[in-house]
């Protein structure tokens, strides 16, 4: 099944989702891409930083493997800096906690990267501040040269203090409200939460086959639907705001209690008119193609 398979009422209901409820949504999260030090490391800072930084209701601190790890063991050839478009698309802040080697590569890869360099936040311990080395003198004098406020420098006995500059570089640099299209990791969350919402349970195949007729409804490219779609889906579970269970040999997702209390919440904050009789008309509409020919 295609989406030409697809009868025109069932277009209908989610071209008036899309239209009428999910660009009217009010997305203020700040989505940040925090890499550095692997996890499970004491001596690496990334994970104290993301446990200080999760608190604050208005940002989304993500790492990159958590979300393409799946791709990357499928294809050998396909690596965390291959993705550097996609992740500039998918956020608005790569924050960089330059502590190892391979956050260094990162570093270097972001920075060189005109599509990923403006969103570049560097964290560097203060004793390297004088040091005349190929990162001082390269990546971190580039990020400089263009935005100083984007190179945070800390001391490790205070981080507390760290937690605060970041926090006070990432709201005042970027928008607390911006809008994230469908095609996006953020925008595919907050859809497939409205599409089970609405149906209340739908199979795997059922979401990617109504998101997929919406990317080529509203002309978004479709190559990077499979890493945006599962890179939602692994948010949607790790936030337990959707749940899977196994019927007929099919996966059905549905809204976990969770879920439904985060989709009533944005439906109540909806910016439109008439939103009981907006809820009514969709709901009626998805009965029609249940049960009318």
């Amino acid at each position: 099944m295609n989406e030409s398979n697809l009868d025109n009422r069932t277009k209908q209901t989610l071209i008036k989702i899309h239209d009428e409820v999910f660009v009217k949504i009010n997305q203020y999260y700040i989505d940040v891409f925090l890499c550095g030090g692997a996890r499970k490391s004491e001596e690496f800072l990334r994970d104290r930083i993301r446990d200080k930084l999760k608190v604050y209701k208005n940002l989304r601190i993500m790492y990159p493997e958590d979300l393409f790890v799946e791709q990357i063991n499928k294809n050998k050839d396909y690596d965390l800096l291959s993705l550097e478009r996609f992740l500039a698309n998918n956020c608005e802040v790569i924050c960089i906690i330059c502590e190892s080697p391979g956050s260094f590569v990162e570093l270097g890869a972001f920075v060189n990267n005109s599509e990923t360099f403006d969103k570049v936040v560097a964290v560097v311990e203060e004793k390297k501040k004088k040091e005349r080395s190929f990162i001082m003198l390269g990546p971190i004098k580039m990020i400089s040269k263009k935005n100083r406020k984007n190179v945070i420098y800390y001391k490790k006995n205070k981080i507390e203090e760290l937690n605060e500059k970041l926090i006070k570089n990432f709201r005042q640099s970027r928008p607390s409200s911006q809008e994230k299209p469908i095609n996006t990791i953020i925008g595919s969350y907050y859809f497939i939460k409205l599409l089970l919402f609405f149906y209340k349970s739908l199979t795997y195949k059922e979401v990617t086959l109504f998101i997929k007729f919406l990317f080529n409804e509203k002309n978004y490219p479709v190559s990077e639907f499979n890493t945006t779609f599962n890179s939602a889906l692994k948010l949607l579970f790790k936030d337990k705001t959707i749940t899977k269970t196994m019927s007929n040999n099919q996966s059905m997702y549905m809204l976990t209690p969770k879920g439904y209390k985060e989709v009533n919440k944005i439906i109540i904050n909806l910016n439109t008119q008439n939103k009981t009789f907006l809820i009514d008309q969709i709901r009626f509409g998805i009965i029609k193609e249940k049960y009318y020919i």
